[in-house]
């Protein structure tokens, strides 16, 4: 017998639970992960909490080898567009130390975890328009419900274009069409994001999740 135990290995019922103010989740028997992130059961509203959250969250459900495939969505017809009023007042009572803790080291975790935390396949769902769509953009798979956009606003309100976007416009879009995005605030659409590789497919809104777990099933016939 070894000297030693195993780590234990997170369990479904207990991150589920713990991440619920921020995520709903969903598991089937064969390993498929289903992760809605929502705002008191709404679509998103950013704050420097569910910034956190997420890089957390991408973390855990990347150490449980129950998790065969993440698929990765927002709440609504939207997905990010809002802010949550108090979402902030940490930032503005310590700016110094919330403009790396959230604004860089967060932003940069959330996009690294997709592509180093996660050693299984992972389908992002762009529910609609909206900000931070990095989130689902990175994921191996991207899908766009039809009327989707995407678009940084960084720059437009006085901010440097970053928090973890820039790194996704510039890994699929290249130097040139990501520095015009970003410095612009151009809004692209679905269609656009189609054309230009950053999505994978573009459906109706209301067979966006079915379709990514038919994609789900496909893989898993391996």
């Amino acid at each position: 017998m070894s000297l030693q135990e195993f780590v234990p290995t997170p369990r479904f019922e207990e991150y589920s639970e713990r991440f619920k103010d921020f995520f709903t989740m969903t598991r089937r028997e064969d390993g498929v992960l289903f992760v809605e992130a929502h705002t008191l059961g709404g679509p998103i509203q950013l704050s420097v909490q569910n910034h956190r959250a997420l890089g957390q969250m991408l973390k855990v459900v990347g150490a449980d080898p129950r998790n065969e495939i993440l698929i990765l969505t927002g709440s609504g017809d939207e997905f990010m567009m809002g802010s949550d009023p108090e979402g902030f007042a940490l930032e503005e009572e310590d700016l110094e130390y919330w403009a790396y803790e959230y604004a860089y080291k967060d932003g940069r975790i959330n996009v690294s975890a997709l592509v180093n935390d996660l050693e299984i396949p992972t389908i992002g769902l762009l529910n609609g328009p909206g900000f931070h769509t990095e989130i689902v953009l990175m994921c191996d798979i991207s899908l766009a419900a039809e009327g989707a956009t995407v678009f940084d606003l960084h720059y437009d309100i006085g901010s440097v274009p970053a928090d973890g976007i820039h790194n996704c416009f510039q890994e699929l879009l290249g130097v040139k069409r990501a520095a015009y995005a970003l410095l612009t605030g151009e809004a692209i659409t679905a269609e656009k994001a189609l054309e230009w590789g950053m999505v994978n497919e573009v459906v109706p809104r209301d067979q966006l999740i079915a379709r990514a777990y038919a994609i789900a099933d496909h893989i898993m016939t391996q």
